[in-house]
């Protein structure tokens, strides 16, 4: 059964206003893309555009001729995102940084599948050649010459409830894909733990070994046939199919007015894995599917991962490791914005292997080099010794970061969450977490810490999650700017994140709070 949906251009800015109010308006119930009224702007080509058939509700305005330029290296706005119009409660689900990757593709002679997944903008250099010819920043492959045509498979980073997909051609214009469809696949529906491996896909685990596909490679039809048997195998292992996000659909070439392709659907699919169609071959730069990670409803542990870990949720905090099926915590949308974004990573005792700016980043650590970590302590302990009372290490061996608040939190801190991301082996016994309030960073010799989190025990590759509404963070309703984070004795984290309310909301909470 088809999945309706309709196509809005960009066509400027008022038009990329509009179009971004409108998302508001369908993903709170107040419109209807079916029935609305969609914004439309020009799609300015030398010849008129294709308008495609295969979906009635699809729209794409025809503007009179014009001589097209070439694609800027960096992307137009998404409408998904905060355009300055109101959150869309948007995550994009097939983006690298946080996860996502392809398991298989036909063929990836000129430019790697990986390449649809990156967070960056898609960049061309008019004199970049290699052996198979012209580098290309997406995924192009040869020219067919045999029966069929190219696909790939993508796990998303996250279960989610998909509603909007981008596509954008850019640079891709002697060589983009002329038609495109997009398939999804639930395969949590049977509550099994398809999700979470990749081995149902042949040659997947081999791609994952070697970081990912190699240009100049294509499949044999063996090789083919053997992934179509498996995506058949899979649907019927998980009681359903293959279900149709976007029917095939003309696409434009890559110059910066037609190069980007927005879709949102009328009714939004589950799915963990999709499966991109060309028809039959040639390139694009990215893929972008926006939706909401299905929310974590439970407590899981990492007994597939074989890695002992003694944390687990308690009053204290709710630890969430990074194998678990559902959406980390620091992906879902909260009510409250994360404060951390922006700020600024000050100082540190120790740099060895990560700086500190890299704690108050928006994604998920790709890696330990994406994270603060600090040399092993020369001075710890030959035989460590715990506290019978606390459960720590008797050890006051130290490492410390400063973070400046990207947005002040003039209503005090509703959540904070401790990312030991990708650190495994080294991630801190404990950590502390301190805050102050002062205008400016050369105030920070004289400020007054007072502290949000106590030195906490902390688990490996997990989210470690305390809220202000559980009791768990101190001090909670106190003004913060910066903070100090103290890790114990040293080791590294991945990301320190911050929320809370920015507007009289909290005011009304704090009130609340003192009667």
């Amino acid at each position: 059964m088809n999945s309706k949906l309709s196509e809005v251009k960009n066509g400027g800015g008022d038009n990329l206003a509009a179009t971004a109010m409108f998302l508001v308006d369908s993903l709170e119930g107040r419109a209807n893309p079916a029935k609305g009224s969609i914004p439309v702007g020009p799609a300015e080509r030398e010849e008129p555009t294709e308008t495609p058939t295969s979906s009635p509700t699809s729209k794409i305005a025809v503007a009179p001729s014009r001589k097209l330029t070439p694609a800027r290296n960096v992307a137009p706005p998404s409408v998904f995102e905060n355009n300055g119009s109101g959150s869309t409660d948007a995550t994009n689900l097939t983006s690298s940084s946080s996860g996502s990757r392809v398991l298989f593709a036909t063929d990836e002679w000129f430019a790697s599948a990986d390449n649809l997944l990156l967070p960056t903008s898609p960049i061309f250099i008019p004199d970049l050649y290699c052996e198979q010819g012209k580098v290309m920043d997406g995924w192009e492959s040869r020219r067919r010459r045999d029966a069929g045509h190219d696909w790939c498979v993508i796990q998303l980073s996250q279960r989610g409830q998909l509603f909007g997909l981008e596509i954008d051609t850019a640079h891709f214009t002697g060589n983009h894909a002329p038609r495109i469809s997009v398939q999804s696949m639930d395969l949590q529906k049977s509550g099994s733990d398809t999700l979470s491996h990749i081995s149902w896909m042949p040659g997947a685990l081999e791609r994952a070994v070697q970081g990912g596909g190699r240009i100049g490679s294509c499949k044999t039809p063996t090789e083919i046939a053997l992934a179509e048997q498996a995506c058949e195998t899979v649907a019927q292992a998980s009681g359903g199919c293959w279900t149709e996000l976007l029917p095939i659909t003309p696409l434009n070439p890559g110059y910066e007015e037609t190069r980007l392709h927005t879709f949102l659907f009328d009714v939004p699919t589950t799915a963990t894995h999709i499966r991109v169609n060309y028809y039959p071959d040639g390139g694009v730069a990215r893929l972008k599917l926006w939706g909401r990670p299905i929310a974590y409803d439970g407590p899981s542990s990492q007994e597939s991962s074989g890695l002992y870990s003694s944390v687990a949720t308690t009053d204290s905090y709710t630890v969430i490791p990074h194998n678990s099926s559902g959406a980390m915590p620091s992906q879902c949308n909260f009510k409250d914005p994360e404060l951390t974004l922006g700020g600024t990573g000050i100082m540190c005792s120790n740099k060895h292997f990560g700086v500190p700016q890299n704690l108050v980043q928006a994604n998920l650590g790709v890696d330990m080099g994406d994270g603060w970590e600090t040399a092993r302590h020369p001075d710890r302990p030959a035989v460590l010794v715990k506290d019978p009372l606390t459960g720590l290490v008797d050890s006051l061996l130290q490492d410390w970061a400063l973070l400046q608040l990207g947005t002040p939190a003039m209503h005090g801190v509703s959540r904070l969450i401790l990312d030991t991301r990708h650190f495994k082996g080294n991630f801190p016994e404990s950590v502390k977490v301190e805050g102050c309030f002062i205008d400016n960073s050369e105030e920070l010799e004289n400020a007054k810490w007072f502290p949000l989190v106590p030195r906490t025990r902390m688990g490996p590759d997990s989210e470690h999650v305390f809220t202000r509404e559980k009791g768990q963070v101190e001090h909670a309703h106190h003004p913060v700017s910066h903070v100090r984070v103290s890790i114990y004795p040293d080791g590294g984290l991945s990301r320190v994140r911050l929320y809370g309310p920015t507007n009289s909301e909290g005011e009304q909470t704090i009130i609340r709070s003192l009667l």
